[in-house]
Order: C-alpha cells, then structure tokens, then sequence
C-alpha cells in the first residue's frame, strides 16, 4: 500500500512542471524607443488632467460631464461588472459543491394478479457533495484566466476615457474653429458692405465704372455664401458633442453658444521640450497596450488548462440523507454513501493535443496583436511630436503672413479710396486676407489638435492605473 502512495504522491508532485509560463517577446526595446523619439532622461509621467493645460473652463466642464454620462464609458463599465462576476463564478468551479433536496414518491399496485391493493409513499431527503480535486492546478488557471480577463477590461475602460478625452477635445476645437471662422466671416461681411458703400458712392459720382460695382456687390456675395457651411459645421459639432457626453441638447452642461474666449483665437502657448520628457517605458503602459497583454497571459492559462486535460481527474462524491415510507418517520433512518471516482483519458483520437496546439496558436495571434499594438504606439507618438513641431513651425510663417497681409489689405484700401488703383486690386486683397485670418485660426487649431493626439498616444495619463 504504501508503494502505490509513493508512486502517486510522486506523480502528483510532478504536476509542478504541467504549466507553461509566459515569455514576454516584444520587438521593441527601451533602447529603440528613446531612439526613435529622441527622449532625455527625465522620465516626466502623465497627469490624467493634462487637459488643463489649455486654460479653458467650458472645456474642462465637458469632459467632467462626458466621464459621468458618456455611454462608450457606461458600457465598459458594465463589461468589467461582467469579467468581475465571471471571475467570481469560474473561481469556485472546483470548490466543494453542496446541493440539498427532498423527494417524495407515491405509487399503488391494484389488479387481476394482486389480491391487494398497495399503497406506497417513499419520502427521501438530504444533501448531496460533490467535489473535483484540483490536482494539477486546472483551478488555479481557470481562476488566473478569468482575473486577466478582469485586467483586460479594467484597461478597456481606461482607454475608452483616453479615447473620450482626445475626441471631446477635438471635437470642441473644431466646433471653436467654425465659430471664430463664423466670426470672420460676420467682419468680413461688414467690411465688404463698407467696401460696396465707397465703390457705389464712386459708381454715383462717375468715378468708378460698373465692373467695379459688380466686382464689389460679388465679394460681398461670396463672403455671404461662406457663413452657411461654416453654420452647418457648427451644428455638426454641437451634435458631435451630445452624442460623446450622451445627453439631449438641454441636458448639455455648457452653453456652446456663449464663452468668454475661443481658444483657437490665438496660438496655444506649449513647451514642445515636454515632448521628450516622458517615461521609457510610456508605450508599454499604454491601457490598450495592457489590455493586449493582459488578453496573452489569459489565453496562457486557457492553454495550461488544455495541458491538464491530459492528466487524470479525482472527483469525490458523498451523500447523506434519510428515507422513510412515513413522513413523520423521515429522520428516523439515516443513509450515508460516498463515491470516489478516479478517471484519466486514453484514447480521444488526438483532440486534446490538438487543442493544445490550437490554443497555442491562439496565444500566438495575440502575441502577434500585442507587438503590432507596440509599433503602432510608437509610431503614433512619433507622428504627433513631429505634427505638434511642424504645426508650430507653420503657425509662425502664418502668424506672419496675416500680419503682413492686414497691412497691405489696409494700404490697398487707402489707395483705392484715393483713386491710386482699380477695385480688382482691393477686391484680391481682401479675399487673401480673409484667407489669411482663416489659414491661422486653422493653424491655432492644428497646434490643439497635435498636442491632444500626443497625450492620447502616451496613454493620457492612465499608464498606471490599477
């Protein structure tokens, strides 16, 4: 007797080498990543309220809001209520289970070969225990699985409010774009009645002919023609912006009509040195980039368990109750039973092998998932630094070129007045004006734009949030 428990004590003692443990293969390194973003060593992490920096209160009241009610956000919620629950469930699965009920039975035998008739009334309760034994650790990989599965979409919800927060930003930048758009368009209109009034005032003097009255009465017309489709952008915007904040127009929190500043009015002042201050290992804790990884130590436990269904299974079974033909009787006769039950796999024609291969493979595919989510990161870190550098760079050559174009809009003006050139020459002044002023509100825009990509490449701030 004692051979056999050594024998299976050693066999038992051998289930430390069934797991299959993750090796973490990533093909980007710390050195690759400093490389390719020019990153110093001060390692700068992120604050989750980076928004801030932009100094604008309407916009920090929209993004307080759309975390409460934006319904991306409630949904992610739910699916965590639902991985916490299903790790609930699965992390019992081979805890002792005890079930408890009662029978009755009733039966009477009346017939030709029966001299009498018998009545017959089995009354039975009690309990019931089963219980697998979790030998090899099936159990544990099971819970395991079930817990990253739990991380996964605890960073799902994280990235959804990375997510949330680049698109309110951009979309309250476009919407504040078409706005100051709208308002130069309402200037320029103004300006070209003033324009008509002086050329209608020559036209009645003989002084100007009618093609320059009609070139006037068009830019007029023109710049009419433009404040249409900057409203319709405006309105697409708004309705952007209920729809991330998950709330009827009245329900809004602001009033997107009012503001005290528009934020794409002037040019965004920013460090561009922070670009390089940040964290090595910034990529890696991305939550979408968690959320993979957290995806790859799940299926390794799926795998570990395909492992274990090769090995025997010990399940124990005991029962213990009471049964009696009387009701009041019943806990007089006590009956107690247990049934051990030893069972171990022979032949299945190669489909727990074959599992185990495809579960393999399906660790693989995330493996593959999880690299290409890496690259993917450090490209789109790479891209907004050179965007948010780029847009700077322009911004100055365009803050330039308005300035410069106001002055010979107003000198071409004078001298039009003055009777020095012909109106065509105003006319294509001013709409290169307007030109300008709509090119560098679109670069203070771009600047906005590149910067909030930037924080939602780094992860906006959630890179370490447990």
């Amino acid at each position: 007797m004692f051979k056999y428990t050594a024998i299976f004590m050693i066999f038992l003692l051998s289930s430390c080498a069934i797991r299959e443990e993750y090796q973490k293969e990533e093909i980007i390194s710390d050195n690759s990543v400093k490389e390719v973003l020019n990153l110093n060593s001060k390692n700068e992490s992120i604050n989750k309220e980076w928004y801030k920096i932009f100094n604008d209160k309407d916009l920090n009241t929209l993004l307080f809001s759309a975390y409460k009610t934006n319904l991306d956000i409630k949904q992610n919620i739910e699916k965590l209520k639902q991985a916490r629950y299903s790790y609930l469930i699965n992390s019992k699965e081979y805890f002792p289970m005890i079930d408890g009920g009662g029978i009755y039975s009733y039966s009477k035998t009346n017939g030709k070969n029966s001299p009498l008739s018998v009545d017959t009334n089995d009354f039975k309760a009690g309990f019931d225990v089963s219980w697998e034994i979790d030998i090899w650790g099936k159990g544990k990989a099971l819970s395991k699985q079930y817990m990253k599965l739990v991380n996964s979409a605890k960073f799902s919800l994280f990235d959804t409010h990375v997510l949330i927060t680049f698109e309110v930003i951009n979309n309250y930048t476009n919407l504040r774009l078409n706005q100051e758009k709208l308002r130069i368009a309402k200037n320029n209109q103004k300006l070209q009645e003033d324009i008509l009034d002086i050329v209608t005032n020559k036209y009645n003097n003989g002084v100007a002919d009618e093609l320059a009255l009609s070139q006037a009465k068009h830019s007029l017309e023109l710049v009419k023609s433009s404040i249409p489709e900057i409203k319709t952008n405006i309105n697409k915007y708004k309705n952007a912006l209920h729809l991330l904040l998950g709330v009827e127009p009245k329900n809004l929190p602001i009033n997107l009509d009012k503001f005290s500043k528009n934020i794409t009015a002037k040019t965004f002042k920013y460090n561009v040195q922070h670009l390089y201050n940040i964290r090595l290992d910034t990529i890696r804790t991305r939550p979408d980039i968690r959320m993979a990884e957290a995806k790859i130590l799940s299926q390794n436990e799926v795998v570990n368990q395909a492992i274990i269904d090769l090995y025997p299974t010990l399940n124990l079974g005991a029962s213990l109750g009471f049964i009696s033909s009387s009701l009041g009787d019943l806990f007089n006769t006590e009956v107690l039973g247990y049934t051990p039950q030893i069972m171990t796999p022979i032949w299945h024609w190669g489909k727990l092998k074959n599992n185990i291969e495809l579960q393999k493979h399906i660790k693989e595919e995330y493996i593959i998932t999880y690299n290409k989510a890496m690259l993917s990161a450090l490209l789109d870190l790479k891209n907004s630094i050179y965007l948010i550098e780029e847009s700077y760079k322009a911004n100055t050559s365009y803050k330039k070129a308005l300035d410069d174009m106001r002055n010979i809009f107003y000198i071409t003006l004078d001298k039009y007045k003055n009777g020095l050139i012909e109106f065509s020459d105003l006319a294509n002044a001013e709409q290169d004006y307007l030109s300008a002023q709509n090119t560098f509100v679109q670069s203070n825009a771009n600047i906005l734009q590149g910067i909030a990509l930037f924080y939602k490449a780094t992860g906006g701030g959630y890179n370490f949030c447990d």
